[in-house]
């Protein structure tokens, strides 16, 4: 029995059967039953998702690590290269472009190497600070999902101790078994909606970031040559912006890693990544500039438009699923509840000799929910690339909305909430057929060698016998041939 338990406690519980004769059960026990019962319901109440929340920030944190680890790798490389060769720091590399001298490609690649190193300082930086964030929230959750697994784990114990490990009537099995099944719809269905709305929120971040580095690319012309200290502080500003858009962008396709982004694929973010490693030396000229800048707008039109996408995903799939879902487990948990609050009773009645006024709390109900906070429960923006800069200023305008017709197809059900239990076990049984089958055909296969390497064995022995019983011929004949010569 498990009163609106989620599906991740499910697990939790102990294989009990239908109907059987209750055991005589003391006062205490039951006292000690609706206290646990109490406190579930207020742990639910103060977060609802918190042991699927859990789970989905530990794989956040696993990403987050190798992130780090890579980026780490990919920094200590570029100051290996730095040490061995110039010193000089990116300004100083743009001062002297600046000062009249002509650009060569070698000079074009130097400046870009300073400013790779930069780049790199400051993706690793803002990975580990992200890493940092996530560990902190991973902690919380624990603390937790600790407190709530224990109350379940001895609700359940309780629970059989009062029903001798047997469930209560045959309608509280049906009912829990119809409430496991619809949480662990809903727990697939919120899993879904947190990771779209994290990668909703890198990508809001994204398009922000993106229009200040279009506005301090278009404005850094009318800044004199002679300004040096400006333009560089305002192309470098356009460069971090760049920078962090860009660590958002792939940050979103890493929380939806198994969906196809028809906007800001890998391949359009490895050219934003290209462009800006050359931002200083785009600087210089009106063409590259004007090429440049053309880039970034492109770019940032089409996180736009990937932001757009994210919130049609969400609006018309997402929050239509979980309000059906949410409203079939409220229906459901009533329903047992009522039927748990009965067999309760009548144990109560049966332990203390009357009637007795019981409230069993079964967590949280859909009434109890307001929607729009509980599709936000665990998205944060620790997980965000964030500048000092933002989207804030009247220059740094949102592209245009697409229409019906250009925005880019809806995803398949599965790319958007993943494939569920029952599709996983479908693939499993495939997976096991096949392997079935062809562990048959390779020992079909073993078999024919194995016969062919007798046969092969057994066709030399019989040549073999041939040999020596010709040989054996041979030799009695020269022998009898010797003694007829003798003889004569």
């Amino acid at each position: 029995m498990g009163c609106g338990q989620s599906a991740e406690a499910a697990a939790a519980y102990s294989n009990r059967g239908s109907i059987a004769t209750l055991p005589v059960v003391d006062k205490a026990t039951l006292e000690e039953y609706l206290q646990v019962e109490k406190e579930l319901g207020e742990a639910r109440r103060a977060d609802p998702q918190v042991l699927s929340q859990l789970e989905m920030k530990k794989e956040a944190l696993q990403k987050m690590t190798q992130k780090v680890e890579q980026l780490e790798r990919h920094y200590a490389d570029l100051e290996a290269l730095a040490r061995d060769g110039d010193q000089t720091d990116t300004k100083e590399a743009v001062g002297a472009l600046q000062s009249g001298q002509r650009v060569s490609t070698a000079e074009e690649e130097r400046v870009a190497g300073f400013n790779n190193k930069e780049i790199a300082k400051q993706e690793r930086d803002e990975a580990i600070r992200q890493k940092e964030n996530i560990q902190r929230e991973v902690e919380q959750l624990q603390n937790k999902a600790s407190r709530l697994q224990n109350l379940l784990t001895k609700q359940d114990a309780l629970l059989g101790k009062i029903f001798g490990g047997e469930y209560g009537s045959e309608l509280e099995n049906k009912l829990e078994q119809e409430l496991d099944a619809l949480e662990a719809h809903k727990a697939r269905i919120m899993e879904a909606n947190y990771k779209w709305r994290q990668a909703q929120m890198m990508m809001e971040f994204a398009c922000r970031q993106l229009a200040v580095a279009v506005q301090k690319w278009q404005d850094l012309p009318e800044v004199p040559q002679t300004s040096l200290e400006v333009r560089y502080t305002m192309a470098a500003e356009a460069r971090n912006n760049l920078v962090a858009a860009s660590q958002n962008i792939e940050g979103a396709h890493r929380t939806l890693s198994h969906v196809e982004f028809p906007y800001c694929n890998p391949d359009e973010v490895e050219t934003l990544n290209k462009a800006t490693s050359y931002v200083f030396t785009d600087m210089q000229s009106e063409e590259r500039h004007a090429h440049a800048g053309q880039c970034y707008d492109i770019t940032h039109k089409r996180a736009a438009a990937l932001l757009q996408w994210f919130d049609q995903v969400l609006n018309t799939t997402i929050m239509e699923d979980l309000a059906k879902v949410n409203l079939m487990v409220k229906e459901t948990s009533q329903k047992l509840r009522q039927e748990r609050v009965r067999l309760i009773k009548l144990k109560a009645q049966e332990v203390w000799g009357a009637d007795v006024d019981i409230e069993i709390d079964s967590g949280v109900s859909a009434d109890d929910e307001d929607l729009n906070a509980m599709l936000m429960e665990g998205v944060s923006d620790s997980e965000v690339a964030k500048t000092d800069e933002t989207g804030d200023s009247p220059r740094a305008k949102t592209p245009p909305p697409l229409t019906a017709e250009e925005m880019a197809p809806l995803p398949t059900s599965e790319a958007i909430f993943g494939k569920s239990y029952e599709q996983l076990q479908e693939d499993l049984e495939q997976m096991r057929t096949e392997l079935e089958s062809d562990m048959n055909y390779f020992q079909q296969e073993q078999d024919r060698q194995a016969e062919r390497a007798r046969g092969d064995l057994q066709a030399k022995l019989n040549a073999r016998r041939r040999n020596r019983a010709m040989r054996s011929l041979e030799e009695k004949q020269r022998q009898e041939l010797a003694e007829g010569a003798v003889l004569s």
